[in-house]
């Protein structure tokens, strides 16, 4: 009965991969890599000590005290019940153990919704998210929840003020939640009704960056339940607005635990932001996992951005989850975003302000019916795209010696556009004849919107603007 425990508490659950580490770097299909130099070190990462300095952590109770609390959450009676988590925290209080109870919950909650992901289909876990998320809060005020991804996200600590003024900003008088002024950045949430939280969750999901509201979430509670208590408003949408802040908390520990588990790596932070409930304004579905958004805060990273699209871990082949866009952030700048198109090809797309090397590789069949490895970098900078190196089975080519093996990649697109289509498109755009002559020997300049990108190793950050592009593809945020 216990055996999924067992495999929760020592860490031992399988993760599976629908593609093997042997084959991350096969030329069978194309393959992309993401090589990124952060312009802002995060010091944090530097200093494991203190990623376990939360309260909670402090808190002497043995394994098998804390093995006891699980094994009671796996005896709940999921699917008749819907006040189990209830049922389960009252029993601890009446029987004194509610400083025990009270730990597990804040530094065991991932496994407790494994526990529930086994249980119950996502469909049909709302009740249990709901109680489970305004408990979280409430014992929230007496232990720092989340420091671990606090730490990691501590490089926004001087943009706190920047966050907590948007949630000044936030209208709870709007009739049916609907803000029709879209000069109202924080409320008018692509013109959807929305409760005042997620709206301004969805503001920086779209427009800013949603690791800086994440950390703000997490290490500034306090000062938002302030900002709440200062506004005239219902105590119905008072309370309201806490059990989304709660949620949301939870939604936090799960992503990015998730992502962690995910990624595999500590070179940078990722954060599941999937669709918890069905919207039908933004066409999205019950998908915990098919929004992957990933900080990386470590210079010299490198990352192979296809097979975030084909890698599984155990949650998402369980509920047959995949995933459908990736953002990448640097620090405090947003540098990419990847979709999956409805034909399964990886669109990219870049910030205007981005600087950062694309690599491509793919493998196709030349005219004489002969295997090739086809390789393409571009150089991308905001002002324009140079084509660095093209090579063919590792011989360097010229651009037009490729265009025709271009055409057999067919899994991924840049800014809407076939690789062979944008490589065409190249000469039309050359810079003039004169400023071709003091290139660099070997490289093709193209003027080109530097919005067109993404498939890839990023080289570098650009420090010289610090607005991004903020054209993004909505989708929405349900608590």
């Amino acid at each position: 009965m216990f055996s999924s425990l067992t495999n929760f508490f020592t860490n031992t659950s399988k993760k599976k991969s629908s593609q093997s580490e042997e084959n991350n770097h096969s030329f069978s299909n194309s393959t992309e890599s993401l090589l990124v130099q952060s312009t802002k070190k995060n010091p944090q990462l530097d200093d494991q000590s203190r990623t376990d300095a939360s309260p909670q952590t402090n808190l002497q109770f043995s394994e098998d005290d804390v093995k006891n609390v699980l094994q009671d959450f796996e005896k709940l009676d999921f699917k008749n019940s819907n006040e189990c988590f209830n049922e389960i925290a009252e029993d601890y209080e009446r029987r004194k153990k509610s400083d025990l109870f009270n730990y597990v919950i804040l530094n065991k909650r991932k496994y407790i919704t494994d526990i529930l992901d086994q249980r119950l289909a996502h469909k049909d876990q709302e009740n249990f998210r709901k109680k489970f998320s305004e408990y979280l809060l409430k014992i929230n005020e007496k232990m720092n929840y989340g420091k671990e991804f606090q730490n990691k996200l501590q490089f926004f600590e001087d943009r706190v003020e920047e966050v907590l003024s948007d949630f000044r900003k936030l209208n709870f008088g709007l009739k049916d939640n609907l803000c029709k002024d879209d000069k109202d950045n924080v409320n008018y949430n692509k013109g959807w009704p929305a409760d005042p939280f997620d709206k301004i969750a969805n503001y920086y999901r779209w427009n800013k960056n949603i690791f800086l509201f994440n950390y703000v979430v997490l290490s500034k509670q306090k000062e938002i339940i302030s900002i709440l208590n200062e506004k005239s408003i219902p105590e119905d949408k008072r309370k309201n607005f806490k059990k989304r802040l709660g949620r949301y908390l939870l939604r936090i520990e799960e992503g990015m635990s998730n992502g962690q588990e995910f990624l595999k790596t500590d070179s940078a932070v990722a954060f599941f932001d999937g669709c918890y409930v069905p919207c039908a304004y933004a066409k999205r579905s019950l998908n915990h996992y098919d929004h992957l958004s990933i900080n990386i805060s470590k210079p010299g990273c490198s990352l192979e951005i296809s097979r975030l699209f084909t890698n599984k871990i155990e949650g998402m082949e369980r509920n047959k989850n995949e995933v459908k866009i990736v953002e990448i952030y640097s620090n405090d700048k947003r540098i990419a975003t990847v979709e999956k198109n409805d034909n399964g090809k990886r669109n990219y797309r870049f910030a205007k302000d981005a600087t950062c090397d694309m690599k491509i590789r793919w493998s196709a069949e030349d005219e004489k019916g002969n295997s090739v490895n086809c390789f393409i970098s571009l150089n991308v900078n905001p002002s324009n795209i140079e084509i660095g190196q093209t090579t063919i089975n590792g011989e360097n080519v010229e651009v037009k010696e490729i265009l025709e093996l271009a055409k057999q990649n067919k899994d991924m697109l840049i800014e809407n556009q076939d690789l062979y289509e944008f490589l065409e498109e190249c000469p039309e755009n050359v810079l003039c004849e004169e400023e071709e002559n003091i290139q660099p020997q070997g490289k093709e300049v193209v003027t080109t919107p530097s919005s067109i990108l993404h498939d890839v190793e990023l080289d570098e950050i650009s420090e010289e603007k610090d607005i991004i592009n903020r054209g993004r593809i909505p989708w929405f945020f349900g608590s």
